[in-house]
């Protein structure tokens, strides 16, 4: 039997007992494959991404004989309703992840920044330059802020020129 691939906004729980948020499905750069992009639900901010096979994977039932869950990761069907609704609030840093990462180009992108400047704050910076592969190099959120902004901006300039040539 196949596994449902995971949604964002999904909660899934994983064999030790903590809750993850899916945030984004991506693809691995080095080798293509498809990965999970996902959060802990208890602790927001730090965000985790695995391969999709593995994380639908089985649980080795040998090394794990006390867990109570057939894949290490399990979809939480209970709670999906009333969490991801609470993403939807406005101001709500996982929103704007979650809207952010669903851009596809980079005036897009630079035009959501300077529309929620006032809303951006440090976790969104983060998982945003992550999203981007930019490496942050500055202290304050205004720095970071203004440093993903130009990157954005020399991005779509060169790779917007780049196109247009071909």
């Amino acid at each position: 039997m196949e596994r449902r691939i995971p949604k964002k906004g999904d909660i899934y729980r994983h064999f030790k007992g903590r809750k993850y948020r899916i945030l984004h499905l991506a693809v691995c750069t080095e080798t293509g494959e498809d990965m999970v992009v996902f959060e802990s639900v208890s602790a927001p901010g730090k965000v985790y991404a695995s391969f999709l096979e593995a994380f639908l994977s089985p649980l080795d039932s040998a090394r794990h004989p006390h867990a109570d869950q057939k894949y290490r990761f399990e979809l939480c069907r209970d709670e999906k309703d009333s969490l991801t609704a609470g993403l939807k609030r406005r101001g709500n840093t996982t929103s704007l992840i979650l809207e952010f990462l669903e851009l596809a180009e980079n005036e897009e992108r630079i035009r959501f920044l300077q529309r929620h400047q006032a809303e951006i704050d440090g976790r969104f910076l983060a998982a945003a330059a992550q999203s981007l592969e930019f490496t942050e190099n500055k202290e304050t959120v205004e720095e970071r802020y203004a440093a993903l902004l130009r990157f954005l901006k020399t991005k779509a300039k060169y790779e917007g020129g780049r196109l247009r040539r071909e």
